[in-house]
């Protein structure tokens, strides 16, 4: 019985390191375009989102006037990772990006909902969006 235990403890520690562990690797600026190409309509702004181990490469604060039609895609480089917020009630992850009209000012919080290790390791992993007039 304590072996199945054993066995089931560490299977679980690796998945949760496989979901962010390792070393982080170069980074690279997040695309913000006014997209007219495949995946997001004329007059879409849409942003990139790249995740790491512990780490989104990207700007971290987005600023978008309201009324605007926004697409968030993400990109797991190391880990899997998904985005979610409250505020904004959106859920993505990388085969799911987020698109919504950025209807009420203020500030919302992006931040990593997959639970792969300790809270603190997760303070970089957190971006503010701001809605503005």
């Amino acid at each position: 019985m304590k072996k199945y235990g054993l066995l089931l403890l560490a299977g679980a520690l690796t998945f949760g390191l496989a979901a962010c562990g390792g070393a982080k690797e170069e980074t690279t600026a997040p695309k913000q375009e006014e997209s007219t190409g495949e995946g997001a309509a004329p007059g879409v702004e849409e942003y990139t989102i790249t995740a790491t181990n512990w780490d989104f490469i990207s700007d971290k604060e987005l600023t978008i006037k309201k009324g605007t039609k926004v697409k968030i895609n993400l990109v797991n480089k190391e880990g899997m990772h998904t985005i979610s917020s409250e505020g904004l009630g959106i859920e993505m992850g990388a085969d799911k990006p987020a698109e919504f009209t950025a209807e009420k000012t203020g500030e919302y919080e992006l931040i990593c909902s997959t639970v792969c290790g300790a809270t603190d390791d997760h303070e970089s992993m957190k971006i503010s969006l701001k809605i503005v007039d």
